[in-house]
């Protein structure tokens, strides 16, 4: 099974599924901004394109989109290499997500009678799903939970916004997850939309706090 089913079932915010170009395109972000595709790794079109099993045109298209974002550098001869993001670069942009996750959280509060939460909840399923036929660790799962993140995301802001944020894949890392006792990736998950569900702004915040913190590998909350 190529790795870009698990993208299948995700659609557009106005509902449409998302197209092959577009699929390609989150996969090979994520691939890069977990690590899995590490610094200084050859991209080759051929390559991917034998991978996923889709033509080389959507894998040109997302390898310029990527190059245009700074996460894939052309050197010498046309080669593209994926960009180095080493740890002081990952601690900063963590910053800015807790930073984010703040105002999501008090803008979702405030309009939490307008917010469809049965949709939210519902992208639990594909998470679960991806978590247990793949693990943590998957693509699959990365492209789940970033998704998650993204659409509580699209509740929370105006479309500008949450547009701008959802080209900011590395904000919400997988591959430094830790399950700790009592913190399973699914409840927790749905423990944190029963908090921004709640409608209590500080509950809110501190929850989107705790999750992006732990999410970022902590053992010690503060």
């Amino acid at each position: 099974m190529s790795p870009l089913d698990s993208a299948a079932t995700i659609t557009t915010p106005t509902g449409e599924p998302l197209s092959v170009r577009e699929r390609v395109y989150r996969y090979l972000r994520q691939q890069i901004t977990t690590g899995e595709y590490g610094g200084g790794i050859r991209l080759t079109e051929e390559e991917i394109a034998e991978d996923l099993g889709v033509s080389r045109t959507p894998i040109r298209e997302a390898l310029q989109r990527l190059t245009s974002e700074g996460l894939v550098e052309r050197v010498r001869r046309g080669q593209l290499i994926v960009v180095e993001v080493d740890a002081t670069a990952r601690a900063e942009l963590h910053e800015l997500r807790v930073a984010f996750d703040q105002v999501a959280a008090k803008l979702i509060t405030a309009k939490s009678a307008e917010v469809d939460w049965d949709s939210l909840y519902g992208m639990l399923t594909p998470l679960e799903a991806a978590l247990h036929e793949y693990g943590v660790s998957s693509p699959q799962y990365a492209m789940a939970h970033l998704e998650f993140h993204m659409a509580i995301n699209r509740a929370a802001f105006c479309p500008i916004t949450s547009s701008f944020l959802e080209r900011q894949a590395f904000l919400y890392p997988t591959d430094d997850y830790v399950q700790q006792s009592g913190h399973e990736p699914i409840s927790q998950h749905r423990t944190l939309l029963d908090d921004l569900a709640g409608g209590d702004l500080e509950r809110a915040a501190t929850a989107m706090r705790v999750h992006a913190l732990r999410g970022h590998g902590n053992t010690t909350l503060s």
